[in-house]
């Protein structure tokens, strides 16, 4: 029944995330970008969340130059919205490579819009799909395929985020 409980939690908290991101529509931004975790399993908050999150918020400052326009937490775990100067396309860019640069890089999911809405994907941009957590496949296929535990891939994100 507990995972009826979170399913639903989750989901809530997916379509208040999706809520607050139409309502900056149209922007005054070339680009909006959603700053959010990637964490495998249940469990997407806590001191390790909040490790890793801040974490990428400076990776993300760091090449990306962003204005914070909204922060928050829920049951996914902490989000942030930041408003950038480049247009949709490069900001994409730079956001793969934060997410390539370093393994907890990973873990994040920086999210691109354009001013309209309109998300700026890796298969948009001719780009491969990332990669799994635990092998070079693609992660989409790994995860529909059911190739590795839960607790293996949880494992390797603790691993990953207590190295930060």
């Amino acid at each position: 029944m507990w995972y009826v409980a979170l399913r639903s939690s989750l989901l809530a908290a997916r379509d208040r995330r999706q809520a607050l991101l139409e309502r900056r529509f149209p922007s005054e931004f070339p680009a909006i970008v959603m700053l959010s975790l990637n964490l495998p399993g249940d469990r997407k908050t806590g001191a390790r969340a909040e490790r890793l999150f801040r974490w990428g918020e400076q990776a993300l400052l760091a090449a990306l130059p962003a204005r914070l326009l909204t922060r928050d937490s829920d049951a996914l775990g902490p989000f942030a919205l930041y408003g950038v100067s480049l247009t949709a396309e490069p900001a994409k860019l730079k956001a793969i490579e934060v997410e390539a640069a370093h393994p907890a890089g990973r873990l994040l999911d920086l999210d691109i819009y354009d001013p309209a809405g309109r998300p700026v994907d890796r298969a948009g941009l001719g780009l491969s799909p990332r990669t799994c957590l635990l092998c070079s496949e693609a992660a989409v296929a790994c995860i529909r395929a059911q190739r590795h535990q839960g607790a293996e891939l949880q494992a390797r994100a603790h691993a990953v985020i207590d190295a930060i």
